[in-house]
């Protein structure tokens, strides 16, 4: 393939791509606003413009990746290099490229942190109902030690009389 035509799939890739980072940033920035203040609607909103910032991600790197591959190299991260140093001889796509792989970290920073916060919520709601239902004494001692299931106690002996 022509190394312009290359050069201009690569631009149109990384463009794109830039693009969607930084959308996806965005994004991630404000569901964690929306998991602090606990707003579940919007919360569900929120998910599904992720999940689609992700499906568009996923589609690019599949492209780029089948890009390297048709032109002979690695569809990873050192196949990526040898195709910009042909293509790209004043690094300007290069840098590109590099700028992108670090949204890349910070979009998995800011995704590992909703992701704390999501399932600290998520404990704590759990540990209420469990005080209120005695959930955490259900799943125990589900099975006698003979494998045989026994029925769980629903609730706690408070007193007894005799």
């Amino acid at each position: 393939m022509d190394p312009t035509l290359t050069r201009e799939a690569l631009e149109r890739l990384i463009s794109e791509q830039s693009a969607t980072l930084t959308r996806l940033e965005e994004l991630l920035g404000r569901e964690h606003g929306l998991l602090a203040a606990r707003d579940i609607e919007s919360l569900a909103a929120a998910g599904r413009d992720r999940q689609a910032c992700v499906g568009a991600l996923l589609r690019l790197e599949e492209e780029r990746a089948s890009l390297c591959r048709m032109l002979g190299h690695g569809a990873d991260a050192d196949g990526m290099r040898t195709l910009l140093a042909r293509c790209d001889p004043d690094g300007r796509l290069a840098n590109r490229w590099t700028g992108c792989t670090e949204l890349t970290r910070r979009c998995r920073k800011l995704n590992d942190r909703n992701g704390a916060l999501a399932t600290a919520q998520l404990r704590h709601v759990t540990g209420r109902l469990e005080a209120l239902t005695g959930g955490a004494q259900r799943g125990k001692d589900t099975y006698s030690p003979q494998g045989a299931a026994r029925a769980t106690p629903t609730g706690r002996l408070l007193a007894a009389q005799a």
